[in-house]
């Protein structure tokens, strides 16, 4: 006799088992990607907020330089809320020696400033994540 004709009481489901490993599979598969594309949308804020922060910083490098030097932090305003970012100023100089004359030359004053990673936000924050930092001698 045919296995084609076998009768109901002897099949097992063995159709029905295939179909709910290969949705099992599938369903695997796709909380994989939504995973990953979570991720890529959490590192694309996180990349946007920085960059963001970075054009904040460099705006009030070029508008106020040196005058920055007054102040203890300078506030910059992000889309979660205002943040500060704190200034460090260090004045340069060096001395030039040459044909027995020396001279001291002044450079101009470097000026940094520093935005914790835990204002940044998202997934940054950790002990081991760098602080952002724009100066005048990057």
């Amino acid at each position: 006799m045919s296995i084609c004709f076998d009768s109901p009481r002897r099949q097992r489901g063995d159709m029905m088992l295939e179909a709910l490993v290969a949705v099992l599979i599938t369903s695997l598969i796709g909380a994989g990607l939504a995973h990953v594309a979570a991720n890529m949308m959490n590192n694309q804020r996180d990349a946007k907020v920085e960059n963001l922060v970075v054009e904040r910083l460099r705006d009030n490098l070029h508008s106020k330089g040196v005058g920055l030097c007054s102040g203890s932090t300078v506030e910059i305003t992000l889309p979660t809320g205002n943040k500060n970012a704190n200034i460090s100023c260090e004045a340069a100089s060096a001395n030039v020696s040459m044909a027995g004359v020396t001279r001291t030359v002044v450079a101009p004053q470097r000026v940094d400033l520093t935005v914790s990673a835990a204002d940044l936000g998202g997934r940054r924050g950790s002990s081991e994540d760098p602080d952002l930092l724009v100066s005048t001698r990057q």
